[in-house]
């Protein structure tokens, strides 16, 4: 039996955040799985997501490069942002994290 360890990249708020997640993992080749703090059934229980240990930095660095300024969460939220100025800023984030290596 293989005993392989896990570890929680982030902690969500909802079963919808979780999913969305594990989601953006399986696109890029990470597995992943949710745990929740309940067993009681609904989308607002609290989630972790893990990843096998040896998959932690990328998850991490992944989580990092799709993060979106508080003002594109809002836009986002609101309807106002274009899914093309959506791109652009993942764009640029993805650039500014190649340039640091």
């Amino acid at each position: 039996m293989n005993s392989e360890p896990w570890e929680i990249v982030t902690v969500v708020p909802d079963t919808l955040s979780a999913q969305a997640l594990l989601g953006l993992f399986a696109s890029e080749g990470i597995r992943a799985r949710v745990q929740t703090d309940s067993e009681l059934l609904g989308a607002a229980r609290r989630c972790h997501v893990l990843v096998p240990s040896k998959a932690i930095g990328r998850a991490r660095c992944l989580l990092w490069q799709t993060r979106f300024s508080d003002e594109e969460l809002s836009a986002l939220a609101m309807g106002e942002a274009s899914s093309e100025a959506l791109g652009e800023a993942l764009d640029e984030a993805l650039r500014e994290a190649h340039e640091r290596g």
